[in-house]
């Protein structure tokens, strides 16, 4: 069994009140996430909309951090 996960991380990690930039997880979930079940990653990734987010989204979240 493969200990690989999906994940909506985009490597543009930074966190502003309370969430990521870039893929939307709170703190919590980025430390949880490689202990949480199958189920519970689930969830969190379609409270963020897996498969809805686009290239634009990922664009925007990178840019927004090189203006600070």
């Amino acid at each position: 069994m493969s200990n690989q996960y999906i994940s909506p991380c985009i490597q543009v990690c930074r966190i502003e009140q309370g969430e990521c930039i870039g893929c939307g997880r709170t703190s919590n979930e980025i430390t949880r996430w490689s202990r949480m079940s199958h189920f519970e990653r689930m969830q969190v990734m379609k409270r963020l909309g897996y498969g809805t987010r686009t290239r634009t989204q990922a664009r925007i979240a990178r840019e927004a951090l090189r203006r600070k």
